[in-house]
Parts: structure tokens; sequence; C-alpha cells
């Protein structure tokens, strides 16, 4: 009787063991480790010529940094430049940030500094020099402009702050490692199915981003290269929307009123901008034409949904700085990083996608503001306002 009370003591000791290390296994995620991809992208000399980005960023895909010199011991006291809430992609950012520094805990992250760019280089400029007058152990950077945040960048470099750059890019080559994906390419595909849909032939309106931010001036760019390789395709006119749904939503109606049914297409540079599109369609009572530009958001997907508009999307999600906080660590580790690291080989539901696959992706318990995918707890969606149900947030 003794041994059997002796083991069923130990089996239970041995099951609470086992829960308490699933729970700290929960707690404490497994940073992703970064390498250089077996099978790059390939592209001719043609298609690299004259292209600076491109060029970049194939180059980058297949060289390592030495990240020797900038290992240390943890906790590390990381900062980051962040473009700020200025819409719910950039929100969903700064919550998956706090939320994966909490799960690694203070044992690995001690401080996670925080700078809200508001959306400006103006403001972000000297944010970073605030950052670093902290002396962080890694800076990870949104740029909110090419050019504006090259020196702060070399700055930070110079001070012995390994730079992560994250979902943007600068105009100087001194920094670790960028987060990101090939953005030409987005802008291309975006555009190239749209010229598929309209047979090679018709008009189309295009709607950037953010002027100056790398992310919006790349995809345009790649855009614009579809636009040049395929003359039935006419560009009535291309203005930018901010990453805005009311401000897209004004563009497009006066676009509306200009070219009426004119416009057969529309290239869109981010899912906000896309709602903006259909609303002012609805609004003028018109056929809503053929969107190349869509993601994993909730409201566009249920705007399309449910007026049956055709889209095309390309995926830039916020978990990204899941990746951008991995690399840092790798970088303090003193592990050697790939220098482009392209979050479509990490992050689980990040392909392309059309109105076709539209139930693999569309969450009816999601608020119209969730830029999938999402890792955050329900618990923490439910506090956002972002989930109505507990049910079904991955």
């Amino acid at each position: 009787m003794n041994t059997r009370r002796l083991f069923s003591l130990f089996l239970v000791t041995m099951l609470f063991m086992l829960g308490v290390s699933v729970m700290a296994q929960d707690e404490a995620p497994t940073p992703h480790v970064f390498t250089v991809p077996e099978n790059p992208p390939e592209y001719t000399e043609e298609q690299l010529a004259d292209n600076a980005y491109l060029q970049s960023v194939v180059r980058r895909l297949t060289e390592e940094y030495d990240t020797s010199a900038f290992k240390k011991d943890p906790p590390y006291r990381i900062a980051l430049a962040a473009q700020g809430p200025t819409n719910s992609w950039a929100a969903l950012f700064d919550e998956h940030a706090r939320w994966y520094v909490d799960q690694l805990g203070t044992d690995v992250v001690s401080e996670l500094l925080y700078a809200d760019a508001n959306g400006s280089a103006d403001v972000q400029v000297p944010q970073v020099e605030d950052l670093l007058a902290q002396d962080p152990d890694a800076l990870i950077l949104v740029p909110m402009g090419r050019a504006a945040l090259s020196a702060p960048v070399e700055r930070a470099m110079a001070q012995g702050v390994p730079v992560v750059l994250c979902a943007s890019g600068v105009d100087t080559d001194n920094f670790v490692t960028e987060v990101g994906t090939n953005l030409y390419s987005s802008g291309e595909r975006w555009a190239q199915w749209l010229v598929d849909k309209l047979g090679g032939e018709g008009n189309i309106v295009q709607l950037n981003g953010i002027p100056g931010v790398d992310t919006a001036e790349t995809e345009a760019l790649g855009a614009e290269a579809v636009w040049a390789a395929n003359p039935g395709i006419t560009v009535l006119d291309a203005q930018y929307g901010n990453w805005s749904t009311s401000e897209a939503k004004q563009v497009m109606e006066q676009w509306i009123a200009q070219y009426g049914d004119q416009i057969q297409g529309v290239w869109s540079g981010g899912a906000q901008m896309s709602m903006g599109v259909i609303s002012a369609y609805l609004d003028a009572g018109l056929p809503i034409p053929p969107i190349g530009g869509g993601e994993y958001m909730q409201g566009f997907l249920r705007l399309a949904a449910e007026n049956n508009v055709e889209f095309y999307a390309v995926q830039y999600p916020d978990a990204m700085v899941i990746l951008c906080i991995d690399a840092a660590l790798q970088i303090l580790r003193g592990d050697p990083i790939p220098r482009y690291i392209d979050f479509r080989d990490y992050l689980e539901r990040t392909q392309d996608f059309s109105n076709e696959d539209m139930d693999q992706f569309y969450n009816p318990n999601w608020s119209d503001d969730v830029f999938g995918p999402v890792f955050l707890p329900d618990e923490r969606m439910i506090e956002l306002g972002y989930l109505t149900t507990p049910e079904s947030s991955g």
C-alpha cells in the first residue's frame, strides 16, 4: 500500500512538473533562427539592371553578417523606433512587440525602449537620437523615410548599437539586417494580376501609401515596371492615400467624379486604402472594378465578400515584428545572421491569395481592424477590442 501511495505521489509530481514545463514553454517561446535560404530567388541581368533595390535585396539574401562584435550576455535592453499607432496595422505591430517581449521574459529582454514616430520621419529622427542616448543593446527601426533615417542608422552602428531594419529600408547599407519581403515584387504581383484580369488593356488608377516611406515607394516602382511592360494599360492618375481608409475614399471619390466608368481597375498599396475604394464605389452606386491590392485584413475581406469584389492580396503582416525581435536576439548572441530576412520564409499564413481563397483567411470573430496572421492570445485580443468572441483567433 505504501508503495502504491509512493508511486501515486511520484506520478502526480511528474505530471505537475510536466505541466509546469509546458506552461513555461508556452510563456517563453523559442526564438527563430535565421539562415541564408538554400534557393534564393533568381533574376535576369535585365531585371536587375538599373534597379538598385532588387540588386540590394538579391545580394543581401545570400550575405551573412558577422555579429561577434555585438555578443553579450542577456538580459538585453532593446530599442524599438516604430511607426506609431497611426492605423490598425501599426497598432497591432506595437501590440505584438510588447506581447512577445513579455513572453520572452525579463531574463531575455529586461526592457523594451519604445518611440512613436506618428508616421513622420521628422519626428522619428530625433526620437532615434533619444533612444541611442539611453545606450540600448540593439535598435529595431521601422524607418519613416529612406533618406532621413540613413544618418541616424549610421550613428547607431558607429556607437556599437546593431540595427535591425523592420518593415522598411534606408539608403545606407551600414546596418546588420533587414526583415521584410521583396516590396518591388509585391507591387509587381498586384499589378500583373490586374493586367491579366483586364486582358492587357484598360484604364486604371493607382493609390500609393505614405510618400517617402520605402514600403510605399518601392511597391509603386514595381507596379510602374509592369505598366511600362504593358502599353495597353493606361494609368489615369496616381496619388497617395497614406494607408488611410478615409483619405483613400476621398481620393477615390474625386477619381469617380472625374473619370466615372472609365476606371476599369484599381491598384492599391494596402488593404486600408482598398476599403476606402470599395466604400467610395458603394456610395456612388457604381460596380466595383477589380482591385490589385489587398491584404489579410478583416474589414477589407468582409467588404470584398459582401460585395463580390475581385481582388489579389499580397501580405505585409504586422506580426513580422516578432522576427525583428528574434533577429536582434540572434545578433546579441553573436551568431551570424543573413543580411535580409523574408518573413514569408518564417511566418505561417503569409502567402498571396485572392477572393477565391477568402474562406481560408476571413475570420468573422475579428474586428475590421485586424491584420492577420495574429499570434496574440484571445484574452489580449478581447481586451484590445479586436475579438468579439473567444473562439478562432488564429
